[in-house]
Parts: C-alpha cells; structure tokens; sequence
C-alpha cells in the first residue's frame, strides 16, 4: 500500500510538471515571432550645398505613411545659388521635388523649373527651360547624363542630369541636378531637386554614368 500511494503521487507530480510546460510554450513562440518590417520612408529636398558654403536640404520632408508636402518661398543665403518656389513632397510609394527660378551665375547655369520624381521605386526628372553657359539642356535627360564643364578662373566642373542611386535598403534615389564646382579652398557640390522612394515591384541597378562628350567653356 506504501508503494501505491508513492506511484500516485509521483503521477501527479508528473502531470503537473507536463502542465506547466505546455502552458509556457505559447508564451514562448509568442516571444520569438519576427516583427514586422517598417514600412520604407519616401523622402524629398529641393536645394543643398556641401562645401564651404553650406545649405542644409531645403525644405525637406519625409513620411513612411501618408504624403506630407512642405513649400520654401526661397533660398539664397548664399551667392553660389539662388532658387525661388521650392516646393517637396513625400509619402512611403512616391516623392516629388520642384524648384523655380534656378540660377548658379559662377557656371552659369539657369533653368526656369527643375524637378525630380520617384515613384515606385522609378525616377524620372524634368527640365523646363534649362541652360549651361547659353547652350539649352534637354527637358528629359537619360539617368545619369554627366557633362563636363571648363569654368574659366576655377577648372573643369561637371554637371549630372537626372542622377539617379540604388540605396543599400532597395530605395532609389533621383536628383534632377548635381554641379560640381572645383572652388578655390574646397570644392562645392550643389544639388537641385531631389526624391527618394521604395523599392518598386522588380529590382533593378540604376543605369551606370552616360558622359555627354562635349567641353562646355564658361567665362568667369
């Protein structure tokens, strides 16, 4: 009898044990599910400068959501550009980016409307009006269309029309304009109306640089 009542409560114990195993497995695989991944945020400036005279990426904006839109009267704090109606706008599939009135009198380049767009994960950019030292630039120049520049009393700068980047996280990055002045000091970067969007439905590289072989001379 001694023995019976030892085996039942060895039983039970067992049953308990097993019981609380069964009730903490959930917990567990509750614990190790993956979260979901974000969302990818769209993205969008109008004007920046890098170099010795700065400007930050104005105005700009970005949502992972729904668009949010942001305008800037205009920017010329600086004498190396001068851009009017700066207006970008952003949501998680689509950017935009329009600039007016864009003028860079050290290479003498004007344009009357500067945009670029992504949408998708496909970029695109317009030119209205647009000219290097007098001679007209295409209104919807290839992905990556780079011209060189001689400014004279500064050296060979370049131009890339349409520049478009395929981001490490698959997003794809369109400027409409990217200048390249060699300064004296340092050398200046300025960049007109940029998009970044998400990842479209097929992947695919941004095309490589299309060099336009022909010397533009700017008079300084």
């Amino acid at each position: 009898m001694r023995y019976r009542h030892a085996s039942k409560r060895i039983t039970i114990t067992g049953l308990l044990v097993t019981g609380l195993v069964a009730t903490a497995a959930p917990a567990l695989a509750t614990a190790s599910a993956p979260a979901a991944a974000p969302r990818p945020a769209g993205s969008a400036y109008g004007l920046t400068v890098d170099g010795p005279l700065a400007v930050p990426p104005m105005p700009s904006v970005s949502s992972a959501s729904g668009t949010v839109s942001k305008s800037l009267a205009r920017e010329n704090r600086t004498k190396l550009v001068d851009a009017s109606a700066l207006d970008v706008s952003a949501s998680s599939a689509r950017a935009r980016s329009t600039v007016a009135r864009l003028a860079v009198p050290r290479a003498k380049l004007l344009a009357s409307a500067v945009s670029a767009e992504c949408d998708g994960g496909r970029g695109s950019a317009h030119l209205t009006r647009a000219a290097l030292a007098g001679k007209g630039l295409d209104a919807s120049p290839p992905p990556n269309t780079t011209i060189p520049v001689d400014v004279d009393g500064v050296g060979r700068a370049s131009l890339i029309l349409n520049k478009q980047q395929r981001m490490a996280d698959g997003r794809l990055a369109v400027t409409a304009m990217e200048l390249r002045l060699p300064l004296p000091g340092k050398a200046s970067t300025v960049r007109v109306a940029s998009a970044m969007c998400g990842q479209g439905a097929v992947p695919a590289e941004a095309p490589a640089p299309k060099p336009v072989k022909r010397d533009l001379p700017v008079a300084g």
